[in-house]
């Protein structure tokens, strides 16, 4: 059991690191080449790749419709992205405006930071 729990985990990751690619590329074109305020891109790429990620994890890594109905679990699922992303609006806030940090890297440590965060929820609360 544990290592398929490994190996879950690492498909885990393998998922969230392409989100997070695609997330990071829709915050970049939204905030560096259409010069969206940096708050607003981190929402909508956030929501985009929580999309994403949610398709391709219940397909390779959790049970979907294990404990919930589909329909509850993607409002579960979106319950804690918005935790995440509230975690991610947050750190963007302090790095960006607080301490004058770059946006592009401010979103890449805001996004390592809440890896754990949805892991571990969703894990223990949805699947």
């Amino acid at each position: 059991m544990g290592s398929l729990l490994n190996k879950k985990f690492i498909v885990y990751l393998a998922i969230g690191g392409t989100a997070a690619v695609l997330e990071w590329a829709i915050f970049y074109f939204l905030n560096i080449v259409e010069n969206v305020n940096y708050l607003l891109a981190v929402v909508l790429s956030f929501v985009l790749a929580t999309l994403f990620h949610y398709l391709l994890t219940t397909k390779y890594v959790f049970e979907s419709g294990a404990k919930y109905k589909k329909t509850t679990e993607l409002s579960l699922v979106f319950v804690v992205s918005v935790l995440g992303l509230l975690w991610n609006l947050l750190i963007m806030y302090l790095l960006v405006g607080f301490f004058a940090c770059e946006a592009m890297l401010s979103k890449i440590i805001a996004s390592a930071l809440v890896t754990m965060w949805n892991y571990l929820a969703r894990k223990k609360w949805i699947f």
